[in-house]
């Protein structure tokens, strides 16, 4: 990515090519980052711990709260598969059986049902079981890296102040009483 110029990301960023990325031996695809994958991403790091570690005592307390950490893996497994890419309904044709006459006549149907896959949680355990902190650590970082944070950032931060400057009070002379 470091040999690219500025035009070619421009073009990529703005003809939503994809990126490969490998994860645990298998490959995926990773388009540009929508509004919505940046609105869960942020969800599943807020569920984060809240906690401020100690220089003195690193290992004990990121032991500690190393327990509560499983969202690290749904953000990677967001960032990679993407809000429209978390879930996946297939239809499945499934063989269901029918018993008559008290279970002695068994009649056999082939049925079509629409199966619903946790593409998020599979990924997000995948990663976990096979990703080393530092592995994720990269991973996520890179991944961050191609986002356009900053876009979404000033976005934010200039419809936040505009909410800030809206007048909230409507000011209204006083009258006298009996009028």
């Amino acid at each position: 990515m470091g040999d690219k110029t500025m035009e070619q990301r421009v073009a990529e960023t703005i003809l939503q090519k994809e990126d490969e990325i490998s994860v645990c031996g298998r490959t995926y695809r990773v388009a540009p980052p929508s509004t919505a994958t940046l609105i869960l991403a942020s969800e599943a790091v807020s569920r984060l711990p809240k906690t401020k570690l100690d220089p003195q005592r690193v290992v004990e307390e990121s032991l500690s709260v190393a327990k509560d950490c499983r969202a690290l893996g749904d953000v990677a497994a967001i960032l990679i598969l993407g809000a429209r890419h978390l879930t996946e309904t297939r239809t499945v044709r499934e063989k269901r059986e029918r018993r008559y006459l008290w279970g002695l006549v068994r009649l056999h149907k082939n049925v079509e049902v629409e199966k619903t896959t946790d593409r998020k949680a599979e990924l997000s355990k995948e990663i976990l079981e096979c990703c080393s902190p530092k592995a994720l650590n990269l991973l996520v970082g890179s991944l961050l890296q191609k986002m356009e944070i900053g876009d979404f950032f000033g976005l934010t931060t200039f419809l936040t102040e505009i909410n800030m400057l809206r007048p909230t009070k409507v000011e209204t002379p006083t009258t006298a009483s009996g009028r």
